[in-house]
Parts: structure tokens; C-alpha cells; sequence
């Protein structure tokens, strides 16, 4: 296993990418070996095998057993790993009849149903071994949303009595399917197992393991394949997740893949942003879109007219109403907020819909949650209750997403609010020269997320600093965010932990916690799969060798499923598999890890790119971000020329006090560069200011120095590309 490289391979004068690399080799070569057929392979996705934490199938959804047939995860007949499933069928008399099932999520009444699409898979397969010691007809039966026996289809068997026989079922539903009305497979809510003793009767047990669906498309060896292709089929298999577990009348996202009554506002917005991108992929069509988009308006709608201020952080997935504690929270409205800036803004969204999208967002009333040191988190109208004491102070860049959201919803002026999260310090994790802005209050409000949120939103690495008054702290929030990530990296090469991208946000060990590297919370084998897309976003050293290895190892096929990349995983150094991995997506998870691989893959075409070229957000952004205004003053000028040429040659730890114009922690000729741009920008001002003066000779001097010197360190990625 790759996690055991750095100990048994005698490599440890090598540098981090070579150890990297020859490991990567060693597993590529350990995958050649036929012990398990699934291995490598991304297009075979694992449905269940008994290897999950939980007794529950990869979507989500649970097992039943029918009358007079027990059902049960066991270890002690199994074809591969540690875990199959056993279904007891007790006595069957001659010609009598036993069946179990497994569904696409939790049973919750017949309007509440997560859908799964089995349009995008060619075939189901898996093994069963017969131990009742006689032959038995074996049938796979699939019904939809209608769990119906009028539109059903139905493919069987003959299973010998000893050994394992593999069972595979192509899901085009034609030859050796029997077919009753119209299934839609696009909606699979069941998959049931039905036994008939055809052959005398039988008693015993049958054993399920391996169960997989095998996706359209070629096979791509995760060891090999390019990366952006495999980065396209997982962004492609997560968004489709999300796509199709949309509740089709009111167009709300569960809020997890084994939920079917409770809808969020974060999940949403993932389907809701990453929409034109998968569009114009051809994932799903236009009109689609937009008429799912007129479900949703009319579902925040009807939400809204039940709030005071914002939609509810949950909703009812059939009714859209205002459920649990009826939160109103502004960190969620404003991401759904400005999903809904993102769609209406697209060149083919109807004129109709755009208009009712914005009609929408005219109703979120974030000036209310308002603070004179950051807004208010969230508001509860249950009597006695009313606004949160919290508010999003500390560097998590809350603050930030909600500030945009107020300015471009409900005219809340961005610079008013940018500066907020004040509680903010920098820190490292391995090199002092490295550090970067995290929360200060404390050590639990550091995961990845925190620092990714931002810029899955809106690109800001065309830009400088911000306006931070204290200069020490002002930072560039991509730049930060690739920093972090390439000290998250470095950390755990240290730690022997490099394919474990990474501690992140999420349930975890059974409750939810802010999971980062600076605290595990007593849990220091804990991980997040899913944010492995996080650090790939960042380019971080290893995210790549990262992914694959997390797709391709643990569980005997790797850590993902029908829904995407596993939640999380306790994996102990050394160990050959992880323990306790959940069956269930957190599809907030996996909302951040989409947004994150599209962005990854579509580089310079990205939906944050797209949103920060719109006038209204560029024009928000201008008035936080001036190129090249080092010491803060609102202008760019000869004195911020005088405090680069000062700093200039500073190889690490610099800040724009300094002269480190671009956030990289150098001062180089890119910070030159910067100040030039700025100058540019800010020409009004530069007649009158009052500084050091800037001759035609110097700044030809200067620009000389900055071709000299190179645009920056080249360890820290622009956003597009290395």
C-alpha cells in the first residue's frame, strides 16, 4: 500500500516529489496484479460489499428483508475484504418464493424519495454464493419513484447450489429482461432480490458481495489516466449525484444522501451554481435548467413567505417549508443567493426566469444581520430567541461570502463589510516562511473549507491584497488558500500522511467538527476524502497522487461510490485499510468537492471567473482590492513605490507593509508589476498625491529590476495552471 512506501522503500534522502513519484510507480505496478478485478478501474463503482462502516448500499439507502428472510452484514463468508451480506432465507418450500431489498434512500413515505440514476451506468454486477445446498432462480427486479409492479423489469438467474457466481446485468433493459409498462431508471428508487426454489426446496443462506455498477463511457485507470480525465468522470458521477436526488416538484437538494425528508440551502447551491458549467458540458440541457430553476424560485418563494428575513437554512423537500429550528442563516442564504446571481447573469437564461430570479433575490434582507464588528450569523423566530449572540468575526471567510452576497442582493456595500473578520492571525503548520491568515479565536475554525469558500465563488487571483487596514494581516484569499494547502501538504509528508488529503469540515467520528491539522479533535486517524478536490484546486504537491491513490485503494477498490468520494475515513498509518467509513455523502460535501473539480477542470472558463468579470462584482471588488497600494491609504503612489523598493529581494515572510503586493510573501518584480497596474488604475490620483515622486528614468529602472528579478517565487500557483 502507498502509505507504507516511506517504510519499506529506502528512500528518505530523496525530495518529497521523487519519494512521491516512486511510490506512486510501486502502486501503479502492485495494481497489475489480477487479486481483485475492480482494481484501477474508476468507471467500476461500488454500490455494497459489506466493507462500509454501516449496513447501509453506497447511495445511501437501506436493506429490507421480505416475510421469513433475514437480512445482515457478516464477516464470515466473504468473497473479498472483510464484509459481505447475508440473507437467511430459512425454509423454502418446493416452489415457494423469498425476496430483500435495497433502495435508493431512506423510506420515508411515498412523496419523500431520493432518486438515483441508473441511465448513467452500463451494467449492474456483482457476486452471489448459494449455500442452501440446492439451485435456486436468482432475479434483480428494478422499480422507480412509482413503486410500481406495473412499470417494473425484472432479469434472473440460475444459481448453482457452492461457490460464488457472478451475477451481471446490462441496465439497457433489453434482451433477458422481462419489462412491465414504463420503469424510468433515470429515477431507481428499488432494487429487490427475489428467490424462488424452482428446483425442490432449499434451506439456508445466500451471500451478496461486490456489487457494483460500471459506468457509460471507456474504463480509466486511475494510475495512468491523465488527470484531468479523471477528474472530469468523479465531477461528472458527483454532480449527476446531486442532479438526480433533486426533489423533482420543488427542485431542493437533501441535505444528505440518506435523508429524504430534509432539504438545505448549501446543498442546493451546488446544484444551483455548477449548473450553466454542466450545461455546457452537455450534462444536462438548457431547457432542463431553466425549468428547474423556475421549480426553485418558486419553492424559495414559498419558503420566504413563511421567514422574516432570509430562506431557512433547512426546508421541508416537498412542501419548501421553514423545518427543525426554522434558522434563517446568512452564510447559507448567501450562498444560494449567489447562485442565483450566477444563473440569472448567463447569457442564455430566458429573459422571464432571469427577471423572477431577481425578483427573488430582492427579498433576501441581509442588511438586518448587520454588526458593527460582522454580521450576525443567524436569526431563530421561535419566541424568546431571535438573533444569534455569534457573529462571522473570525477569518473563515464567512464574512466575506455574505458580504458579497449583501452587496449584489440587497445593497449592503461590499467595503462595509469586507474587513470584518478581524479575528485573524497567521500561522503554519511546517514553515514559518509559509504562513498564511487563519482564525484566530481558537484552533477548531481552521478546516479547508474556510479558506476555499471564497474563491469557489468568485476569482480573485487576478487581483493583489486586499484592503485590510492592518497591512501585516492584508492577504490575497487565493493566495492564502493555495498557502494553506501547500502547508496542509508539507504537514502530511511529515506526518507519513500524504495520501490522506485531508482533515476537513463534516460528521466524522459521529459528530460534526471543524476537523483541520491543527486540531483532530482527539481524532488523529480521521480524514475527509471528498477535500482531497480542495487541495487539487490549490495545486497543491501531491493532491493528484492524492486522488488517485484515495480512488484506487482502501476497501479493496478505493474510497468513492455512486454519490462521489467518501464522507470519511479513519485510516491509521501503516494500516492496509481504513476503518469506519460511512456508506451516507454529507451532499454539502459534496457540493464543496464538485465546485472545487469543476474549477479545477474548466481553469480559465470557470463559473468564478465568469462571476468576478460581471460589472456589478468587478465594480464590488474594486473597492476593496487596489494593485499596488501598500501601505493602505486609498491610492496608489510613489510612496508605495518607495516601501517596494525597500523590501525589494525579501525571499519570504513578507506583507504589504513590506512591499509584497500580491500576497506570495515575497517582494519581487510581480509586486513592481502590481504597483504599475495600480498606478494605471488610480491615474486621478496620481497627479495630486503627495509622495515619492516618480521620474520616467526610475520607473525604467524599476521595470528593468522586475524583468530581472522574474514575476514571482514559482512554488505558489496562479489559479490557472501551474
Amino acid at each position: 500500500m502507498l502509505q507504507d512506501c516511506f517504510i519499506t522503500l529506502s528512500i528518505n534522502r530523496l525530495t518529497p516529489r521523487w519519494r512521491r513519484w516512486l511510490c506512486h510507480a510501486a502502486v501503479a505496478l502492485a495494481a497489475t496484479s489480477p487479486a481483485t478485478s475492480h482494481a484501477g478501474d474508476l468507471s467500476i463503482v461500488p454500490l455494497f460489499d459489506g466493507e462500509r462502516a454501516d449496513s447501509l448500499n453506497l447511495w445511501g439507502g437501506p436493506f429490507t428483508a421480505g416475510s421469513g428472510v433475514s437480512f445482515a452484514k457478516q464477516s464470515s463468508v466473504v468473497r473479498s475484504g472483510v464484509g459481505a451480506y447475508r440473507a437467511n432465507l430459512g425454509s423454502i418450500p418446493n416452489d415457494g418464493f423469498r425476496f430483500f431489498q435495497t433502495f435508493s434512500s431512506q423510506l420515508a413515505g411515498m412523496p419523500y424519495r431520493q432518486d438515483r440514476d441508473l441511465t448513467r451506468y452500463q451494467t449492474l454486477e456483482g457476486y452471489v454464493r448459494n449455500d442452501t445446498a440446492t439451485p435456486l432462480t436468482f432475479s434483480l427486479e428494478l422499480k422507480d419513484y412509482r413503486d410500481s409492479n406495473s412499470h417494473r423489469a425484472r432479469r434472473s438467474y440460475s444459481l448453482p447450489a457452492g461457490g460464488w457466481t457472478r451475477i451481471e446485468a446490462p441496465l439497457d433493459l433489453g434482451a433477458g429482461w422481462n419489462v412491465s409498462g414504463t420503469p424510468d431508471l433515470e429515477r431507481t428508487f428499488a432494487v429487490s432480490f427475489l428467490v424462488d426454489a424452482d428446483f425442490g426446496p432449499a434451506t439456508g443462506s445466500l451471500y451478496l458481495d461486490d456489487f457494483a455498477l460500471r459506468e457509460l463511457g471507456p474504463s480509466i485507470d486511475v494510475a495512468t489516466a491523465p488527470i484531468n480525465t479523471i477528474v472530469e468522470r468523479l465531477a461528472n458521477r458527483q454532480f449527476s449525484a446531486l442532479w438526480a436526488a433533486r426533489h423533482k416538484t420543488t427542485g431542493i437538494i437533501p441535505n444528505s444522501s440518506d435523508n429524504a425528508t430534509l432539504g438545505a440551502l448549501n446543498t442546493t447551491t451546488g446544484v444551483v451554481w455548477s449548473l450553466p458549467t454542466a450545461v455546457r458540458r452537455g450534462w444536462v440541457p438548457q431547457a432542463e435548467a431553466d425549468a428547474y430553476m423556475g421549480q426553485l424560485v418558486t419553492s424559495l418563494n414559498t419558503n420566504r413567505n413563511q421567514t422574516t428575513y432570509l430562506p431557512t437554512r433547512f426546508l421541508d423537500l416537498v412542501t419548501a417549508a421553514p423545518v427543525t429550528n426554522r434558522e434563517e442563516s446568512s452564510i447559507d442564504a448567501a450562498f444560494i443567493a449567489l447562485a442565483l446571481h450566477n444563473y440569472k447573469s448567463q447569457t442564455a437564461t430566458p429573459v422571464g426566469l432571469r427577471d423572477s430570479i431577481d425578483a427573488l433575490q430582492s427579498r433576501f434582507d441581509f442588511s438586518a444581520f448587520v454588526r458593527p464588528n460582522a454580521f450576525n450569523q443567524a436569526y431563530f423566530p421561535s419566541p424568546g430567541s431571535g438573533f444569534s449572540a455569534f457573529t462571522y468575526s473570525g477569518y473563515t471567510n464567512e464574512n466575506k461570502v455574505i458580504a458579497l452576497a449583501a452587496d449584489l442582493s440587497d445593497d449592503v456595500p461590499l467595503a462595509s463589510m469586507w474587513n470584518k473578520d478581524v479575528g485573524r492571525t497567521l500561522a503554519h503548520l511546517v514553515d514559518p516562511a509559509d504562513s498564511f491568515l487563519t482564525y484566530s479565536f481558537g484552533t477548531d475554525y481552521r478546516a479547508p473549507f474556510a479558506q476555499a469558500l471564497l474563491n469557489l465563488f468568485v476569482d480573485t487571483s487576478e487581483r493583489g491584497v486586499d484592503n485590510y487596514p492592518n497591512r501585516a494581516l492584508a492577504r490575497n484569499p487565493w493566495i492564502n488558500f493555495v498557502k494553506y494547502e501547500d502547508e496542509v501538504s508539507d504537514k502530511l509528508m511529515q506526518m507519513g500522511r500524504d495520501n490522506f488529503f485531508q482533515p476537513d469540515a463534516g460528521a466524522g467520528a459521529g459528530t460534526y467538527q471543524p476537523w483541520n491539522l491543527f486540531n483532530d479533535f482527539g481524532q488523529p486517524d480521521l480524514f475527509q476524502p471528498w477535500s482531497v478536490a480542495l487541495a487539487l484546486l490549490a495545486r497543491a504537491e501531491g493532491a493528484d497522487e492524492a486522488l488517485r491513490f484515495l480512488l484506487d485503494n482502501g476497501l479493496g477498490h478505493g474510497l468513492d461510490g455512486p454519490q462521489g468520494l467518501a464522507d470519511s475515513a479513519q485510516w491509521e498509518n501503516g494500516a492496509a485499510d481504513p476503518t469506519d467509513v460511512p456508506s451516507f455523502a454529507d451532499n454539502w460535501n459534496m457540493a464543496l468537492s464538485t465546485m472545487a473539480l469543476l474549477e479545477y477542470l474548466d481553469g480559465a472558463d470557470s463559473a468564478s471567473r465568469f462571476f468576478a468579470s460581471l460589472p456589478e462584482v468587478d465594480s464590488a471588488l474594486d473597492t476593496v482590492f487596489l494593485d499596488g497600494d501598500l501601505n493602505g491609504n486609498g491610492v496608489t503612489n510613489g510612496t508605495d513605490l518607495a516601501i517596494w523598493r525597500t523590501g525589494f529581494g525579501v525571499a519570504a515572510g513578507a506583507s504589504p507593509a513590506g512591499g509584497d503586493a500580491d500576497g506570495d510573501g515575497d517582494v519581487d518584480g510581480a509586486d513592481f508589476l502590481r504597483w504599475q497596474r495600480g498606478l494605471g488604475i488610480a491615474s486621478g490620483a496620481r497627479s495630486t498625491a503627495a509622495g515619492v515622486p516618480e521620474p520616467r528614468s526610475l520607473i525604467q529602472v524599476m521595470v528593468l529590476l522586475a524583468l530581472h528579478a522574474g514575476l514571482g517565487r514559482g512554488r505558489l500557483r496562479r489559479r490557472f495552471g501551474q
